[in-house]
């Protein structure tokens, strides 16, 4: 429930830097409730309780990398719009985003965009023409 709401206050649509790292210090707090997290179901069959913690260990990741990328993409595009950065920077980040983690680090590299039909076009979010 806590990490859904972070999420929707602060990883939404609008995002800001400021919003963003406040996230991912919630996101590391529960992370660091979660190293403690007690199973209390020991069988291995159908255990439910083991398939949610899982999944929120997954859900974890996932929100961390999210932030992490939006911290590190510096513009607005499509539903990644950037309140203290709201113009499309082709030229820096026309590519796509990918989330690598180990042990030790977790890092973001890029792919170039390859265009084939449709150029990328700009998306008006709350806006009136």
């Amino acid at each position: 429930k806590e990490m859904h709401q972070v999420m929707e206050q602060s990883v939404d649509i609008f995002r800001s830097e400021s919003g963003l790292k406040e996230a991912c210090n919630k996101i590391e707090e529960l992370k660091d409730r979660f190293s403690s997290i007690l199973i209390e179901d020991k069988s291995l069959n159908f255990n439910t309780e083991l398939t949610s913690a899982l999944e929120l260990e997954n859900m974890i990741d996932v929100a961390e990398s999210i932030i992490f990328s939006a911290l590190s993409r510096r513009e607005s595009r499509g539903s990644h719009q950037r309140t203290d950065f709201v113009n499309r920077d082709d030229e820096n980040f026309l590519r796509h985003s990918l989330a690598y983690r180990t042990e030790a680090e977790s890092r973001i590299e890029y792919q170039d965009v390859v265009i084939t039909k449709w150029p990328p076009a700009e998306r008006i979010y709350g806006k009136e023409e």
